[in-house]
């Protein structure tokens, strides 16, 4: 079963002819470029291209706020309450173990931080 191209938006026809296997489809790839110039030289406007760097893109600013929100939950217990949350001994008080808090209070903060960064860095990319 042969696709029909005339059926495809702009972006679906740019996707197909960056992925399709020109060696076993050499046809169907020229056809998917005809109708492509086609589309282009009419002035069809296409409604939803498909861009994987941009899907990229907004999955990594989601991801990285998501990690920010975490991060600052983590840190709400450290300067508020003066304590930490850790897997394996569960609160500790800054008066109990002043390295075990520093090194988690830390931890989260470098989380948070790199968070930032990475979120502003996918933000001014384009």
């Amino acid at each position: 079963m042969k696709p029909d191209y005339s059926k495809y938006n702009i972006g679906e026809l740019q996707d197909v002819i960056s992925h399709i296997d020109s060696k076993a489809y050499p046809d169907r790839k020229l056809e998917a470029e005809e109708v492509l110039r086609y589309k282009l030289n009419s002035g069809e406007v296409d409604d939803k291209p498909i861009n994987n760097e941009t899907n990229k893109r907004q999955l990594g600013v989601f991801l990285s706020t998501v990690f920010i929100l975490v991060s600052l939950v983590l840190l709400y217990k450290p300067v508020f309450e003066n304590s930490v949350i850790t897997r394996s001994s569960g609160v500790i008080n800054y008066s109990q173990s002043p390295f075990a808090f520093w090194f988690h209070t830390l931890l989260y903060l470098i989380t948070l931080l790199s968070c930032i960064f990475w979120l502003v860095k996918l933000i001014r990319s384009k």
